[in-house]
């Protein structure tokens, strides 16, 4: 269920996503923050646009507001500028009935594009093996899961672009994106599992960033989907915000209600401990 793909030229690039863009119905982009995902969703939305496709769009940015209303986030406050588990667990219990609702309401002239981030349960329900009438959509074959690997030199050109649009955001949702050193800690926590995994080696200070562990670990996370490593030697010229569509996209969202219904369900299934721990030991729910 798993192919690979080394990138080393936009044009390379491009070939691939024309190619994602005529033949699947829904592909999502695993990986950490930091690794170019916007800017592949982009791409794709681009590219399906231009074969005539309608395009959807599921991200996690996008759907986390609709749980978090002024009675939920006093409930559930973001700490130290993270999401409150129970709000992860929430956005991923209506992932899997989102992507549902939408295979049966849409034929093949639509694509819907995502995003998986996956650390801290952020999305995880999307690739966990689960017993409903989503499981055969996301596991079958019109749904890919791409996980884009850049080289050090690609991730260190990432993240200093990251660092430029923290401090200066061009568009309003680069104001959500994870700051620089949220980026550099969310690998070193990746690292520890590369280490478990025996994909890599423990050090005693930081762990410098490898594209080979980091491929390790996500592919561990994606094994029971179809998945494309995108090996990316190339840096991908960007002269505007990598939220800047220039095409018409539907984005998935909870309908109104729902967020609130979601998280109410948690509470009365799940004491506050259970809910913290399941978020916490997110690496151990695959």
């Amino acid at each position: 269920m798993s192919d690979e793909i080394t990138v080393a030229s936009e044009r390379e690039l491009q070939t691939v996503l024309a190619s994602l863009a005529r033949e699947k119905q829904m592909v999502f982009f695993a990986g950490l923050p930091g690794v170019g995902k916007s800017l592949f969703i982009r791409e794709l939305a681009h590219a399906a646009h231009a074969s005539g496709r309608r395009v959807h769009l599921l991200q996690w940015d996008v759907a986390r507001p609709a749980f978090v209303s002024p009675a939920i986030a006093a409930r559930y406050p973001e700490r130290a500028g993270e999401t409150h588990a129970m709000i992860r667990l929430a956005v991923g219990e209506w992932s899997r009935g989102a992507v549902r609702r939408w295979r049966r309401e849409h034929d093949a002239s639509h694509i819907l594009i995502g995003e998986v981030p996956l650390i801290g349960h952020r999305l995880l329900d999307l690739v966990q093996i689960k017993a409903d009438e989503a499981e055969p959509l996301l596991a079958g074959p019109d749904a890919l899961f791409a996980l884009p690997v850049p080289s050090i030199s690609v991730r260190d050109t990432i993240e200093a672009a990251r660092s430029r649009t923290f401090a200066n955001p061009a568009h309003v949702r680069e104001r959500a994106d994870a700051p620089p050193d949220l980026m550099r800690s969310a690998w070193q926590e990746l690292h520890g599992h590369a280490v478990a995994l025996g994909a890599a080696r423990a050090v005693g200070g930081l762990a410098q960033y490898d594209p080979h562990a980091y491929a390790a670990v996500f592919r561990h996370l994606l094994r029971h989907r179809q998945t494309l490593t995108l090996w990316m030697n190339t840096t991908l010229a960007s002269h505007k915000s990598v939220y800047d569509l220039d095409i018409s996209a539907i984005e998935l969202v909870p309908q109104a209600g729902e967020g609130e219904a979601i998280v109410a369900r948690l509470e009365k299934k799940y004491s506050p401990a259970e809910i913290e721990y399941d978020a916490a030991s997110w690496f151990k729910r695959i």
